[in-house]
Parts: C-alpha cells; structure tokens; sequence
C-alpha cells in the first residue's frame, strides 16, 4: 500500500489541486449572485453545473491518459493493469471531502436532535465550523446544492464525493482499454 501512494503521489496532488482550482471557481460564480431572485438562481445552477462538467473533465485529461500509459506498461511486463486503481486515486484524492461529508452531516444531525437542550449549543458550533469548511472546500457544488435542495440537505457532502471517485475510476478503466468513449483531445507533445 505503502507503494501505490508514492508511484501515485504525483497524479493524487494533481487531482487535489484541480478540486481547489474548480472549488475556487465555483466560489466565484457562487458569491456574487443574490439567491432571491429568480434569474439569478437559473444563472447560479447553470454555473455550478458547468463548474462540476470542467472539474470532470480536468479529471477525465488526466486519468485517461494515465490508464492508457498503464495500460501501455503492463503490455510491455505482461501483466493486466489493476482496475481498482483508478477508483483508490480518486478516493484518496477526495479523502478531504469524504472526511468533511461525514462530519458536516454527523454536526448536523447531532445538532437537529440536541438543539433543544443546552449541549445543543456545542453541536451548533460544529455544524457551523464544518459547513464553513465544506463550503470552502466544495465551491463547486454550491450552487447545485442551494437552489436544488435549499442549502437544507447536509447528507449532500457525505454522498458528492463519489461523482469524482467514480468518474476517475471510469476514466482510468477506459484510458486501459484505450476506449475512445470520454477520450479527452490529444495531449500536445513538448518541444526540446
């Protein structure tokens, strides 16, 4: 195990700086706009969602490419490439979020059910540390969550890391098998 993070350190930093890229744009499309009125909101999920398709296809660039090279190397030793491997990078490039889904969702239910008792005030401030934290860190979701679910569905964060957890192991599958479904646009090649 030791191993698989170090032959993939390079790739797990890549994918967790292209979520802090896209959360950041998601952020810039998420605060300006006035969640009372109507067109704004139509603006505001037509952003998220494209904010979500880029982050995708950030994705898909590298770890399509990534599964074809693999795919590549294991021709070359004889072995098969491990399908599991596109699905343990993209958990652990989104171990923040899983880690933020679960607390921000634990606070909140502890939160809803001890509110009316003097404890509640401490899972209150909790719930607030951690929605601070998630909105931070998942910019690019905010919009989908505030105007399809009212900003009221905390379990939201727990279960939106598997869209990037699947899809990166999608696309390393397919990179494998050199499909040409979700094959992003060639890489260029660098002059020396």
């Amino acid at each position: 195990m030791k191993n698989f993070f170090i032959e993939n350190a390079r790739i797990i930093g890549k994918l967790i700086r292209t979520h802090l890229v896209m959360t950041i744009f998601g952020l810039m499309v998420f605060i300006p706009f006035n969640l009372d009125n109507g067109s704004m909101q139509v603006f505001l999920l037509i952003g998220s969602i494209v904010a979500v398709l880029l982050y995708l296809f950030l994705i898909d660039v590298d770890m399509w490419y990534l599964g074809a090279e693999d795919a590549i190397k294991s021709r070359a030793t004889g072995k098969k490439p491990s399908a599991s491997k596109g699905f343990l990078i993209g958990l652990t490039a989104q171990l923040p979020s899983v880690i933020l889904g679960i607390l921000y969702s634990v606070f909140s239910m502890l939160y809803a059910y001890y509110m009316a008792y003097p404890s509640g005030d401490t899972f209150a401030g909790g719930k607030i540390v951690t929605w601070l934290l998630t909105f931070i860190w998942d910019g690019m979701y905010l919009g989908i969550e505030r105007i399809l679910l009212g900003g009221t569905v905390p379990l939201f964060y727990l279960l939106i890391p598997l869209l990037p957890i699947s899809f990166t192991g999608l696309t390393y599958y397919l990179g494998t098998k050199e499909s040409k479904f979700l094959k992003p646009p060639e890489k260029e090649k660098r002059r020396k």
